[in-house]
């Protein structure tokens, strides 16, 4: 016969509110929660989540929907939300829509179907109707890396004006003037806002100074067709900035086809700090995203909402990228060919 909470109380001396709370994943002291474990490990005591989701009124499950397994944005996202709610004791359903606005709107209903607790998201969609569907279920939404004009829900991401700035910062003061911007579509506030952080940073009455802005895709594909017909045509930029990591890899790539070097032929700043730092030599300047606060945060908030733990303002977090220096820009005081 499986063991029980009763069993489980015989050898602990725990009342049986107190190991409910530890199994639901709430609060109990250091001390009662190594007890406990050990006495359901001695017992192999196995959870009921159907019957746990009767008493507590949850699924005990999370979905998590973003646009691309294909974007190391979102799979390092994905696997630190995964990591984060087996911890509180959630289950998670993962789904990707392939930027598909149809598939997304299908994948929002199959968690709705299977009644989730919570769901977080990157919206494809800027205007997602199917998140409405959420709200009107009463079931909390938290978004990641944007916002959407339509409705008001919590949202995590990182400052994009203040990133955008530091790569401008850090080209300027290194005696850069002629610049490009290797952008994602505009349609998406953080594209907009990363820009407009970097040319907010450029002296408007400096005539030498300029900056041509290429968007493209957010692929790998769409850096490396965007950087290599630029390189590869009369430019007399000495600069390159990359708005994320896709762009990033897409452009080193297409400086390797054509034979130029960074930082001699031409220097780059790039987005995210993930296999690139590791791989690539020499090492590449970043503008780094706090990836783990920012699945931190958002699961904080999703679990508070759950649990009806906020007020009903909902919350926009914003937090602070970070340049990391590397050896991928040149130094054009020092450098007397240019």
């Amino acid at each position: 016969m499986p063991a029980t909470y009763k069993d489980i109380q015989k050898l602990t001396g725990f009342s049986f509110s107190t190991i409910s709370r530890y199994f639901n994943g709430e609060k109990v002291k250091p001390a009662t929660q190594k007890s406990i474990k050990q006495a359901a490990e001695h017992l192999n005591f196995r959870m009921n989540d159907f019957a746990r989701g009767l008493r507590s009124r949850k699924a005990m499950s999370v979905g998590l929907l973003i646009p691309n397994l294909n974007s190391i944005f979102c799979t390092t996202i994905m696997y630190q939300i995964g990591r984060l709610l087996r911890q509180h004791g959630y289950g998670c359903f993962v789904c990707d829509c392939n930027s598909d606005k149809q598939v997304e709107i299908e994948a929002m209903n199959f968690f709705i179907r299977k009644s989730v607790d919570g769901i977080i998201t990157i919206p494809t969609d800027t205007n997602p109707v199917q998140l409405q569907s959420a709200r009107n279920r009463n079931i909390p939404v938290v978004l990641i890396d944007r916002t959407v004009s339509s409705i008001e829900m919590d949202a995590v991401l990182i400052d994009n004006l203040h990133a955008g700035k530091l790569a401008s910062e850090y080209l300027l003061s290194k005696g850069h003037k002629k610049i490009s911007i290797v952008s994602g579509p505009s349609r998406f506030q953080i594209m907009t806002d990363r820009k407009k952080g970097f040319l907010g940073q450029i002296p408007e009455s400096g005539h030498d100074f300029s900056t041509r802005i290429i968007e493209t895709s957010f692929t790998i594909n769409g850096g490396y067709e965007a950087v290599k017909e630029l390189l590869g045509s009369s430019c007399d930029i000495t600069a390159l900035f990359c708005t994320n990591y896709e762009l990033t890899l897409g452009a080193v790539i297409a400086m390797n086809e054509l034979s130029l070097r960074f930082p001699d032929d031409i220097s780059l700043i790039g987005f995210d700090n993930l296999q690139l730092a590791g791989v690539i030599r020499p090492s590449i300047t970043l503008v780094e995203q706090p990836m783990e606060e920012i699945a931190n945060k958002a699961v904080e908030l999703l679990l508070m909402r759950i649990d009806d733990k906020l007020s009903y303002k909902y919350e926009t977090v914003k937090l602070k990228a970070k340049l990391i220096e590397g050896a991928s820009v040149a130094d054009l005081h020092q450098v007397k060919h240019y």
